[in-house]
Parts: C-alpha cells; structure tokens; sequence
C-alpha cells in the first residue's frame, strides 16, 4: 500500500499540509510506502514575479496559519514577496527528484526543508546555493548534487511526473492519493487534518476489505 503526496513547492497550503504528512509517515511504522509527487504548479507561461502575487498572499497567509500551525517569516513576507523574484516551481521540482535518488525515504523530509527555506527563511529556490546549504542535514555530495540539478535528464523525468499528474486530473495542491495496488483512491484535496486524514484511509481499507 502506498501513500502518494502531490504538491507543489510554492504552494502555500502545501506547506501547511506536509507536517501532516509527515505525522501519517511517522504513524505508520513502516507499513505503508510513502511517496511524495511535485505538481508543476508554477511553470513555462505561467511564470511570474512574487511582487504579482504579494497582494493575495499577504491575505491568504495567515488563513493558512490559522488552520495548520505553519509560521510565514518576516523574510519572506517582507522581502522576498515584494520583489522580482521570478516564481517558478521547476527548478524545486527538479532538486526533488534527484533528492529522491539519494534517500526517497527522507523526500517528504527535504521536500518540507525546501518550504521552510522559502516560506519561512526567504530563502530563493531559484539559487543553487540554498540547496548547498539543505542538502547538509543529508550528508549528499554537493557537487554532484548540483550537477544532476542541472542535468536534462532529470528535468525531463520531472516533466514526466508533472504530466503524470494531470493525466491523474489532479489540477490543485495539496492533494494525496491511496494506492492498494488495485485501485488509486483520493484521499484529500487541499489541506486536511490528520484525524480526518487517516478516517478517510480507513474508510478506504475497510471498503476495500468487504470487496
């Protein structure tokens, strides 16, 4: 059985809703496969500044700190929202993906390292240096780190897993999806809590049962 958590790097619900992710993961024991999609929410023509969105966010940030507990940084509030900053979730999407060839059992881990570095810290997941900097904490060999960020062949087995998503009709984030290995199930759209969470789950594993 399989645990799939699709989101999206820049996705501010997401940041709220990988904590909960990561709860159901520790929970589990080991007896359940997590695995951790990226969406490509913010790609090619749909690329912008943050200054373009700085208004909605500032709105919308603290309903998503309300509901989930996640704090957004002044550094990120202040400075990088307002700027130039170009918001483009492919290069984020791209350091998972080769994260996930080193320890795809920690990619929830780093995906959530990822946000806090930009939601909280301020941090550009357009340089290379913050992901120098993220990778540390896993002992990953930052040059060659680098080097697959880089490489086309990662981008396109990126670019896959975006088309993956939209063939799965999945167009918001976060969402999650139960894999029984017969049948894939929607088990959230947009955030949701981790009783509600793991009910649904249930629910799924109890109608598969009676099958």
């Amino acid at each position: 059985m399989r645990f799939i958590y699709v989101y999206d790097p820049l996705c501010g619900w997401c940041y709220g809703f990988t904590p909960v992710v990561q709860e159901l993961q520790q929970l589990s024991n080991g007896n359940m496969e997590f695995d951790i999609l990226s969406g490509g929410m913010i790609i090619g023509d749909n690329r912008h500044p943050f200054s373009s969105m700085a208004a909605y966010i500032q709105r919308e940030h603290t309903n998503v700190e309300e509901m989930t507990g996640v704090k957004f940084g002044a550094a990120f509030l202040k400075k990088l929202l307002p700027s130039a900053e170009i918001m483009d979730s492919e290069k984020p999407s791209i350091a998972l993906t080769v994260f996930k060839q080193y320890q795809p059992e920690n990619a929830i881990s780093f995906a959530h390292d990822m946000q806090v570095a930009l939601n909280y810290n301020g941090q550009s997941l357009n340089n290379d240096s913050t992901y120098k900097t993220l990778i540390k904490k896993f002992n990953l060999p930052e040059d060659e780190f680098i080097s697959r960020l880089h490489d086309e062949h990662f981008r396109y087995e990126t670019q896959q897993e975006f088309q993956l998503i939209q063939h799965w009709g999945i167009t918001g984030y976060p969402a999650a999806i139960l894999d029984t290995g017969k049948q894939l199930y929607l088990c959230a759209r947009g955030f949701t809590t981790l009783d509600r969470l793991q009910q649904t789950i249930e629910n799924i594993l109890r109608e598969n049962n009676s099958l």
